[in-house]
């Protein structure tokens, strides 16, 4: 292979277009003793001067790339000059700071890789899936000719297509840790919590209506059209809406679905939707529409909005809840996770502000006040 063949491969990889036998030459090469010595002896060097890429552990991905070429099925070797590698080696040093986990990634869930890797990523209708860079500005493109939406810093803005005569969807995925924004094309801005996503069309079709599905906590803020109600998907209950501010938190792992409302009205279904024969549940501003899991019911209160939305300005506020509800909460903020044995602690209730703390700050507030012991092994933390 000539040092011309291997870069137009990488650069077809770097634009999605590998074909299944061009990944297996690639595999092939770069599993090659020599090339492997090379690599690894040059990843931790390149890494550091590429330090505004997002951290990994380049030891562990290197052995994890490894890993996922002994397993696949070998082509005839064809080999190049030793003198190119380094070259190369660079670029795959690159995609590994940029969390692509490069060539393997296509064997992993994008939860599992974009939680792991702590970045951004956006699923786009082809299915090909980028990562979200939040330095400077970035086009995404419909086509070679035309763009659906400007990425900057963290939001991402779409923009409207009068033209558009089909439903195209895009998804976006948020780690742990992070909190990102985004703007739909009929101006609804949307603020995504940390493990979190939303599907979304990147244009809304006139005579349809706007409808997105969430997974995770946001905070939508939905621009008024009342010939196209807004309607919010979540596991088990839909949300409409004409025009309003509003908070929906509906984790995989949580008991409740919950929708606070700050400003206009809500109608809560079942999700099997409006024309359910069971009654829709309305609320008011500074109530709190609760779908419990378990007994599949709905519960209304007051509440105080300001707790449930403290979150999109980097605060987490805890009022009489229990550890246990604090400590996914603690989890998806921190990017940690917490392992409890102090049953006792796991049902106590709780009323805690944090904002600009550390989770070791964190964890030293309960060590003061309610003498926990535990200790932080990388991202996991152990409680007894």
């Amino acid at each position: 292979m000539t040092t011309e063949d291997l870069e137009n491969i990488i650069q077809k990889y770097l634009k999605g277009q590998l074909s299944e036998e061009e990944l297996d030459l690639l595999l092939d090469v770069l599993s090659e003793k020599w090339v492997r010595k090379q690599l690894e002896e040059s990843i931790e060097i390149n890494y550091l001067l590429s330090l505004k890429y997002q951290k990994v552990d380049s030891k562990i991905a290197y052995q994890d790339f490894l890993s996922k070429t002994q397993s696949r099925k070998r082509v005839p070797l064809i080999r190049m000059k030793k003198f190119s590698i380094m070259k190369y080696a660079a670029i795959f040093v690159v995609l590994l700071g940029l969390g692509y986990q490069f060539l393997f990634h296509e064997d992993q869930p994008i939860r599992e890789l974009e939680i792991q890797n702590k970045v951004i990523t956006l699923q786009l209708s082809n299915g090909k899936v980028d990562i979200v860079n939040q330095d400077g500005n970035t086009q995404i493109w419909k086509n070679k000719e035309q763009t659906i939406a400007t990425s900057t810093g963290n939001k991402i803005t779409y923009t409207a297509d009068a033209v558009s005569e089909k439903l195209v969807y895009n998804e976006l995925h948020i780690p742990y840790g992070k909190k990102f924004q985004i703007q739909l094309s009929d101006g609804t801005i949307v603020h995504l919590n940390s493990g979190s996503s939303l599907r979304y069309p990147v244009n809304f079709i006139k005579g349809h209506k706007r409808e997105v599905f969430l997974t995770g906590e946001a905070y939508f803020k939905v621009t008024e059209d009342r010939t196209h109600p807004f309607i919010v998907n979540t596991q088990e209950v839909d949300i409409k809406v004409l025009g309003t501010e509003f908070n929906v938190s509906s984790y995989l792992e949580d008991e409740s679905i919950n929708t606070v409302l700050v400003s206009g009205s809500v109608q809560l279904y079942k999700d099997t939707g409006p024309n359910d024969s069971t009654d829709p549940i309305a609320l008011v501003p500074e109530q709190k529409g609760s779908w419990d899991k378990s007994t599949m019911t709905f519960d209304v209160q007051r509440v105080n909005t300001d707790i449930h939305t403290a979150w999109i300005r980097g605060r987490l506020i805890f009022r009489d809840v229990t550890f246990k509800t604090m400590r996914k909460k603690l989890e998806r903020h921190y990017n940690v996770t917490i392992i409890n044995s102090n049953k006792q602690l796991e049902e106590n209730t709780f009323n805690a502000v944090f904002d600009i703390e550390s989770i070791e700050e964190v964890l030293e507030v309960f060590d003061r006040n309610f003498d926990i012991k535990y200790k932080i092994q990388n991202n996991q933390i152990i409680i007894f």
